[in-house]
């Protein structure tokens, strides 16, 4: 329970900080730029839950 909290927590911070990168680079808003930011928040959140499990065992 506490890895998917974490993972929710990591993933919106993540996609945040990413959206605010593109947003300064002016990289236009489209299918790509979503994915861009998607991908690496996604991997973000499974690593970061892959640490919480790792921890609590």
């Amino acid at each position: 329970m506490t890895s998917l909290i974490v993972s929710t927590v990591a993933y919106f911070i993540a996609a945040f900080y990413i959206k605010r990168y593109l947003d300064d680079s002016g990289i236009p808003k489209g299918l790509t730029r979503t994915l861009v930011i998607l991908v690496p928040a996604l991997a973000i959140a499974y690593g970061a839950a892959a640490l919480v499990d790792w921890a609590i065992r």
